[in-house]
């Protein structure tokens, strides 16, 4: 398995806020929890810091959402340096003998890079070259790792914040199958620009069943860094939200203003499915179960879009977003709707392996009586497998003890929904 230790293993260390001028105070022995969040397409990290104040904090040093927070995070060898902004204070209570609580909000410098610039400039190239260099001209940070999207583009970003001009982007790039990429921001690994496909075909980090019981046998690591310390499922199947939203199949319409015609594409999940890079193999619907006599993606009606566009601006060379709608937003659209099919909050002991965008092992246990002769009899075979990471809570509290709060998500099942 990969490093697994034990959550006492982990020291936050010099914590210190300044004004950024001339005062630092070391509030180090202040924090009683601190929080990083981490969620699947979310460029910017956000934190924060509950603390116990019984130094007058507050009396010396007035906090007001422009200092600076820096702290170690130190397991065993592993050191992480972090820079955090505060944006605002919170939850400010009174506990009597002149002792206060509340909570400093956090987020990565990035963002205040991100409110003081705005992008009026024009791109041509890749959409992943246009987004790293954004990041490096106005954020003032690098990606850590980008795949390269399809196409060249030449557009031009009208007085946008960073971060709006990057969500726009991200809307538009595809990998050159035409599948989706994906922003993941972590606080040990940075930000990276990938393809579905990337974090689909990635190995599964570990495994996690339902209701298992950590091994009697003493500090067993490896049994502990598979006991979920809680495990609770959040959303199961979803059919109609995904149909109402056109995950099975939709109409797509594109409009040439100029040319006077309009081009239409109706979407049959059917038809991609296999091919497409998934987590299960089994799609949710009951194939078995018509209306009217069809199957549900078989209903290109669910919802129609139509988008506008003037023809090629920029002439043949460079593609344009307007005139490619059909080729983009249906796939997206299952995409995102499709990992909403299945989704479990788990509760982990702290560890450096699991961050947002890595895959896990979910095993559910089967209501069917147990053969010894098939070891996966015991096992629900339709909801068990490969399941996406898309929301980490790094939690640490002032007794050194780190846990993981992690969002799963699963787009179908391991089998057939009929197979018995």
């Amino acid at each position: 398995m990969a490093d697994f230790y034990t959550p006492q293993d982990v020291s936050l260390l010099d914590v210190k806020i300044s004004n950024t001028v001339n005062k630092t105070l070391d509030i180090t022995d202040l924090v009683s929890e601190f929080n990083i969040y981490e969620e699947l397409g979310q460029p910017v990290l956000l934190a924060d810091m509950s603390i116990i104040d019984s130094t007058g904090v507050l009396g010396d040093f007035p906090i007001t959402g422009q200092e600076v927070i820096t702290c170690t995070v130190q397991r065993i060898e592993v050191i992480h340096d972090l820079v955090f902004r505060v944006v605002d204070i919170n939850g400010l209570q009174n506990q009597g003998q002149q002792v206060l609580t509340y909570t400093l909000d956090l987020v990565e410098g990035s963002y205040f890079n991100n409110m003081l610039s705005l992008v009026s400039q024009a791109y041509e190239g890749n959409i992943s070259d246009i987004i790293a260099s954004i990041y490096e001209d106005y954020l003032k940070t690098e990606l850590n790792h980008k795949d390269q999207s399809t196409g060249s583009y030449k557009c031009i970003i009208p007085n946008w914040k960073p971060y709006t001009a990057i969500e726009w982007l991200m809307k538009r790039a595809v990998d050159k199958k035409g599948y989706p990429l994906v922003l993941t921001n972590t606080f040990q690994n940075g930000t990276s620009l990938l393809s579905l496909e990337t974090i689909f075909s990635r190995k599964m980090i570990e495994e996690f069943t339902y209701h298992q019981q950590s091994s009697n046998k003493g500090y067993d690591y490896n049994s502990l860094a598979k006991t979920p310390l809680e495990f609770t499922n959040v959303n199961n199947g979803g059919v109609l939200s995904q149909l109402r939203n056109g995950a099975f199949g939709s109409t797509y319409i594109n409009v040439n203003t100029n040319g006077k015609y309009a081009t239409h594409f109706e979407y049959d999940l059917e038809n991609y499915h296999e091919d497409q890079p998934k987590l299960q193999q089994n799609v949710i619907i009951n194939h078995k179960a018509l209306i009217d006599g069809k199957q549900l993606n078989h209903f290109p009606k669910t919802i129609q879009a139509i988008k506008f566009n003037s023809g090629d601006n920029f002439g043949p060379s460079h593609k344009n977003y307007d005139t490619s709608t059909n080729d983009i937003l249906p796939f997206r659209n299952n995409f995102n709707n499709m990992l909403q099919t299945f989704k479990y909050n788990l509760g982990i002991h702290g560890r450096s392996d699991i961050e947002v965008g890595c895959l896990v092992s979910l095993k559910f246990p089967s209501n069917r009586p147990y053969n010894p002769e098939d070891p996966e009899s015991g096992l629900d075979k339709k909801r068990s497998g490969r399941h996406l990471v898309t929301k980490v809570r790094h939690k640490i509290n002032d007794r050194d003890k780190y846990v993981m709060l992690i969002e799963c998500v699963s787009d179908g099942l391991g089998e057939d929904y009929n197979a018995k």
